[in-house]
């Protein structure tokens, strides 16, 4: 949280730097027919194995987002982030990833342009990814490391402003998509007076090893071995 006007002023002039630098660097990419499409996860699974309602949503829309792409003759990979997860002491089956990448094939995409447990593996190893942040960076590394074009993200209203802020941060800027429901998991009191200013002036990306909420909500959602 920020103490004083001064503070608030000089957060605000480096985020706005920040803005400027993945604009610049959006531009660099403008007009590469490649798209990459990231689909938030969402947890827990349905019955420890298949996307949730919210889940679900995201991903229809990805899929109508993909389809319209290639129609215009786009390259387009979807992204599924998301190690298995524990929620409430309960324990997912299977990833986020695997469970929206299954949804995916399916639904009829063609399995090369799924990518997810891969990339998790790639940028983020054994700490996993299991929060925003760590979708955000798996994304912007994937995106920067290949010739795409046009990235897109699939998000949840409630936590698009600090998605894009992460994303922002991370020197890309994404074209944000929402799939609302009635029911969500994202808070929008809890977004706007809790999630929104840590990103803003404490922690905003997440990544750094003595990051104290990346580790509390490894504690909370990573299941133990076995578990």
């Amino acid at each position: 949280m920020t103490d004083t006007p001064a503070q608030t002023t000089e957060a605000q002039r480096l985020w706005e730097e920040k803005l400027a630098q993945a604009r610049s660097y959006m531009k660099t990419r403008h007009g590469r027919p490649r798209t990459l499409i990231e689909v938030a996860a969402q947890h827990p699974l349905a019955h420890g194995t298949h996307p949730n309602e919210e889940f679900t949503a995201r991903l229809e829309r990805a899929i109508e987002l993909y389809t319209q792409l290639r129609e215009h003759g786009e390259h387009v990979e979807l992204y599924v982030p998301g190690s298995r997860h524990m929620f409430r002491g309960v324990a997912d089956k299977i990833s986020l990833s695997q469970a929206g990448g299954d949804y995916l094939i399916a639904r009829g995409i063609a399995a090369p342009y799924v990518r997810g447990e891969d990339l998790n593996r790639r940028y983020k190893g054994e700490d996993g990814v299991y929060n925003s942040a760590d979708e955000c960076f798996v994304t912007a590394s994937y995106f920067k490391d290949n010739d795409f074009g046009t990235l897109i993200s699939v998000v949840a209203p409630g936590q698009l402003h600090r998605k894009m802020l992460h994303y922002i941060h991370f020197g890309v800027l994404a074209l944000p998509h929402t799939a609302p429901t009635l029911d969500s998991f994202h808070n929008y009191v809890h977004e706007a007076l809790v999630e929104l200013p840590s990103v803003l002036f404490t922690d905003p990306d997440l990544q750094a090893p003595d990051s104290a909420k990346a580790n509390r909500m490894r504690t909370e959602r990573r299941p133990a071995t076995g578990h």
